[in-house]
């Protein structure tokens, strides 16, 4: 527990803006984050904040410039030289692309046109100025209540046609078409000429992004933003190739579409293209299905685990964000070797975050991969520079509960000045570096989770339910569209179900088809179907197998009863229904009303949870993994309220021990019990504390809490507190203790301000405090953070709740100095009406950018603080307030 595994460590994304640094700066920077236990970095370099400025050393460089390969090198080997891992994002911000991506091998958007047509008639249109871009598709049907009926379909798309001007393509035209009598519609799918670019890229690195369903264009990517990096950098240089979210729009087509929808679903789509997105009648879903599915298996074959295959080659590994991702989300993110998910926004909350978390960690477990990321705290609170580390921890804790063992940050700014006008930070980060307030005691959350991630890495996760994805429904009932498969997977589950299945303490994975089609390969017992009404006949069969071998199986509703696709489609769906008949049949296959609570309670009369959290489940969680001698738990309390807790460990039979990750100390509790299935444990869990335990053959039993005889004894010392704040030229003798941004000189002040008292300890405290097992200073507001000293001493540093430090032994009989050290948040200081935010006043200078329009709007769009000013009236309330107690 004290001497974590470094490689554990946290990590951080380092943001370079137009990448103007310094090599003396690097080396700093890489320093405060050492120092900072911070373990390893993931350079992004993104765009420009600054013109260039000879006086102020600012140079900025271009995307692949000598330079840039220069300075990203001397980063990788500074950070090699302090023991740090050093990851790189290819390309200049996300998602990939760039000037080298033909329009050709670009991300294809396309749009539907329709045209309503009353036959009989000969119909012909001019369409130049009406549509742009190339027609990729065309069919014209008779409608029928709305929609168009399969044997009046027709292709048409070799009657589009350039229009010319002067022998130049100017326009398009569509003409010379005999529409048959009643009311037809005309369709024509567009590829747009406005494509995606890079989204916020380095000078030089903006371009069209790839195509995420050809290799080509991956390929063509890589042989410029990725093979040279690595070339200059070195490939031993660079732990993990970095993968930013799939953050594109529209992008919903590839030109390879028709050849390779043809080979893997057996007939052409262009006669059946409209069902993209009108109803043709009897078979919608069926084709819109085919279309997503062959879109789903091209970008996972020829992006996610092309990206891996070429990172193995150039001897480096992938790290990959798969939301946003229209494939199997649990393929994609199974892809990479080290799969990411994200937590972003007030994520500081138990709950199952299954857009950004839990999909990642499912996609691990069932693939096989031991490390699953996580970019964490973007977001975490808006507007910037509010969040507490109190937060931060929260927030990690949240991160744990979903299951992830290593945390990224989000993040670190290169930023050379520390304060003022000349402060960089990134627009949706949480300022984990130097220039916050509280980084000086960031070290504390560092190896808090540095502790908690060498213990969530070791061994293999325990878990035995499984929850079945219903992917194939939603690929069956989504238009032509980018969809975005997580966030539609998290509406049709539902929070409220997922919360509640797992903090009833059955810890689930997701799972897809490659599971059940495997099956035997895994250690679930319980399958649950919610949501889910198609599904391939051979994965039907394999839950019949699963049924038959005496597993689980919970339905929520009903079992599937439709199959998936178009050929085949009615016979499919009719054995289906014939295994769903057989199924029914079973004692372990449970059928429920809904999925909410006639859900839980048939999973409760299947089994018994793997762990019990018996008072407060709604914010109290855990993961369990095991390793060849022990059972190890990650408990969390993710509230400000502290609670006594009874916690049931099901199949634990061995004695255990419990440590606070937080100290490194072990953690008494209240009583403990065996029975003959479970170990019940009563304890008390502080606000915001995380426990570690760990059951083992090997291990003595543990410590109880001796029984207190009486209440504590409580000296006041709330008054006559002296504030000192040095930087400001402040100091203040208080009566009574007010925070204080009510003092007109600290009104908008940010930073440290001292807190001295003298006290004097009478001969019966004194021998009442000697004789008592602890003894404690207890504040009743802290602003945000709070060093004790006691006599000179460093007793304890308080980041949250309780705000409680142990002061037992340094205390003295007669006179005693207790300092406290309160540090508020910058936000004060950036809402100061008279903060600095130097604007270029000319529109044209005779240096980089030369025209300042472009480079002033992205500084107010992602510098300035004006958005701040805006949520943040008034400043937040700093130092310490209220009572001050010493307790004994």
């Amino acid at each position: 527990m004290l001497c974590p595994d470094k490689e554990a460590r946290n990590k951080t994304r380092w943001w370079w803006y137009g990448c103007a640094v310094e090599k003396e700066e690097i080396c700093r920077e890489l320093d405060y984050m050492e120092e900072a236990g911070i373990g390893g970095v993931e350079l992004q370099i993104l765009y420009p904040l600054e013109a260039d400025d000879e006086k102020k050393g600012i140079r900025n460089y271009d995307y692949l410039s000598p330079e840039f390969m220069e300075l990203t090198r001397f980063a990788a080997d500074e950070a090699e030289v302090r023991g740090m891992q050093f990851d790189l994002t290819l390309g200049s911000s996300w998602p990939f692309g760039g000037p080298f991506v033909p329009e050709e091998l670009s991300g294809q958007s396309v749009l539907p046109f329709s045209i309503d047509v009353e036959g009989p008639c000969r119909f012909s249109k001019d369409l130049t100025t009406v549509v742009y871009g190339k027609v990729v598709g065309a069919v014209m049907g008779k409608m029928e209540h709305a929609q168009m009926l399969p044997e009046s379909m027709k292709d048409i798309l070799d009657r589009v046609k350039d229009k010319y001007l002067f022998n130049w393509p100017w326009g398009t035209e569509i003409g010379g078409i005999e529409v048959p009598e009643g009311l037809h519609k005309i369709v024509l799918f567009v590829s747009t000429d406005k494509k995606q670019r890079v989204l916020k890229p380095l000078r030089g690195g903006d371009g069209l992004i790839v195509d995420h369903n050809r290799k080509e264009s991956l390929r063509k990517f890589l042989e410029y933003g990725g093979d040279p990096i690595i070339e200059a950098v070195g490939a031993k240089k660079i732990r993990n190739i970095f993968c930013d979210s799939i953050e594109v729009f529209g992008h919903n087509w590839t030109d390879i579409l028709y050849e390779e929808f043809r080979k893997r679903r057996g007939y052409e789509l262009r006669p059946y293209i409209y069902a993209l997105w009108g109803e043709i009648k009897n078979m919608t879903e069926q084709v819109r299905y085919d279309f997503q599915k062959t879109m789903a298996e091209l970008t996972v074959e020829n992006f996610f685990r092309e990206l891996t295959k070429w990172c193995h080659e150039k001897g480096t590994l992938s790290r990959i964000q798969a939301h946003g991702t229209w494939g199997d989300v649990l393929q994609a993110y199974g892809a990479a070797d080290i799969p990411e998910g994200e937590t972003f926004s007030a994520f500081d909350r138990y709950e199952v975050n299954t857009i950004h978390r839990r999909l990642a960690v499912s996609a691990g477990h069932i693939y096989g991969k031991p490390i699953i990321s996580n970019e964490s705290f973007t977001w975490l609170r808006f507007p910037r520079f509010v969040v507490t580390l109190e937060q931060i921890k929260a927030a990690a804790d949240s991160i744990f509960l979903d299951g992830v063992n290593q945390i990224v940050n989000h993040g670190y700014s290169y930023s050379k000045a520390d304060a003022g006008e000349d402060m960089l930070a990134f627009y949706a980060s949480t300022n984990i570096n130097h220039t916050n307030t509280w980084w000086k005691y960031y070290k504390m959350i560092s190896i808090y989770i540095n502790r908690v991630c060498d213990f969530m890495q070791r061994g293999k996760p325990v878990v035995s339910t499984a929850i079945y994805l219903p992917q194939h429904d939603i690929w069956a009932e989504m238009p032509i569209a980018d969809t975005h498969m997580c966030m539609k997977l998290n509406e049709r589950l539902e929070t409220a179900c997922v919360d509640g299945i797992h903090k009833a303490g059955y810890w689930f994975d997701y799972v897809n088809d490659d599971v059940l089609m495997n099956w035997e390969c895994y250690g679930y017992d319980t399958l649950l179907l919610i949501e889910c009404d198609r599904i391939p006949v051979a994965v039907m069969k394999k839950i019949q197998e699963f049924a038959d071998s005496g597993r689980t199986v919970i339905a929520a509703e009903k079992l599937p009863e439709k199959s998936c696709g178009l050929l085949n489609c009615i016979q499919n769906t009719e054995e289906i229904r014939g295994i769903g008949e057989k199924l029914k049949a079973r004692e372990n296959v449970i059928i429920t009303k809904d999925k909410s609570v006639p859900l839980l309670e048939a999973l409760r009369s299947a089994k018994k949870p793997d762990v019990m959290i018996q008072n407060h489940s709604d914010i109290v969680g855990y993961v369990h993994r095991k390793t060849k001698k022990e059972d190890i738990y990650f408990i969390s309390n993710v509230s400000e309220n502290a609670c006594a807790e009874k916690i049931l460990f099901f199949g634990m039979s061995d004695d255990f021990c419990v440590f606070d990750p937080m100290n490194g100390k072990e953690k008494a509790v209240r009583k403990y019990k065996k029975t003959e299935d479970r170990v019940e444990v009563d304890l008390e869990i502080e606000a915001y504390q995380s426990l570690i335990f760990v059951f083992s053959k090997e291990m003595d039993a543990p410590t109880v809490e001796a029984v207190k005889a009486q209440k504590p004894e409580i000296l006041d010392i709330s008054h006559g507190w002296t504030l000192q704040v040095e930087q400001a030229g402040f100091e203040k003798t208080y009566e009574r203790l007010v925070s204080w941004e009510q003092e007109q000189e600290l009104k908008f002040y940010s930073g440290t301000g001292r807190y001295i008292k003298k006290i004097q300890i009478a001969t019966d405290q004194w021998e009442q405090m000697e004789h008592a097992a602890t003894v404690v200073l207890r504040l009743e507001h802290i602003g945000e953070t709070a060093e004790i000293r006691i006599n000179g001493k460093l007793a304890d540093v308080i980041i949250k709740h309780p705000y409680e430090a142990d002061i037992t032994g340094l205390l003295k009989k007669g006179e005693n100095t207790i300092e406290i050290r309160a540090v508020n948040l910058l936000i004060n200081r950036m809402i100061d009406p008279g903060y600095p935010e130097r604007v270029e006043k000319k529109p044209v200078i005779e240096r980089w950018p030369y025209e300042t329009g472009s480079l002033e709007q992205c500084r107010k769009e992602r510098l300035f603080n004006w958005r701040e000013r805006e949520m943040i009236e008034e400043p937040l309330p700093s130092g310490i307030w209220g009572t001050v107690q010493i307790l004994f």
